[in-house]
């Protein structure tokens, strides 16, 4: 199975403590499968949220920031 990978500050960290509550966490990168991924894109953006969330491939190898 593929996983993403994202880091996010420390308000992002707070909207979302709920869904990222039972991720696994090394070096404050949260591995998770695209669904959990989109339901995290989808509450930072229905919070309103402003920021960066990094957001790293562990199949392609690719890292890239979004911005909200």
């Amino acid at each position: 199975m593929n996983y993403t990978n994202l880091q996010l500050d420390e308000t992002a960290l707070s909207i979302a403590k709920d869904l990222l509550n039972e991720l696994e966490c090394d070096n404050g990168w949260f591995k998770m499968t695209a669904r959990i991924a989109a339901q995290l894109d989808s509450l930072l953006k229905e919070s309103g949220y402003r920021g960066t969330v990094v957001w790293f491939s562990d199949a392609d190898l690719i890292e890239h920031q979004i911005e909200y």
